[in-house]
């Protein structure tokens, strides 16, 4: 019984976090990503958009729940190997990590306020000045 209760309490636990949709500030063209471009683009091996402009990726931090569902749902990946990806770029000095910021306050700021950027937000924290991005499964 207690571990029913338990599996009870997880799955509505990670049921309560609520869906993240991409989204860019209103300077990029794109309207919408593949899965494989997205990740391209959160792994740091895509730099511009196809105008030429400079992206500027910006994340929540790794353990935030918001994180975690954008990275199993949107990039089909468990966070920690999201981690490995950027840590192995950095130190062979052929990437960088993305901006990581506290909050998705921040977060939103950050992405209506910088030319280039792309993130993610929870659907409820969604700006007017911001473009969501749909993603296709190809």
């Amino acid at each position: 019984m207690t571990f029913l209760r338990s599996l009870c309490c997880l799955l509505l636990l990670a049921c309560s976090v609520q869906a993240v949709e991409v989204v860019v500030h209103s300077s990029v063209s794109e309207t919408t990503l593949s899965t494989a471009q997205l990740r391209a683009i959160f792994t740091m091996r895509q730099t511009r958009w196809t105008d030429g402009q400079a992206i500027q990726v910006f994340v929540l931090q790794s353990d935030h729940p918001h994180h975690q569902r954008f990275s199993r749902d949107k990039l089909k990946m468990f966070p920690y190997q999201l981690d490995a990806i950027w840590s192995r770029q950095r130190y062979s000095g052929i990437g960088s990590f993305p901006m990581q910021v506290d909050s998705a306050a921040e977060l939103l700021l950050l992405l209506e306020t910088t030319p280039g950027a792309i993130g993610y937000l929870p659907t409820d924290t969604l700006s007017s000045n911001l473009r969501v991005v749909t993603i296709n499964e190809k």
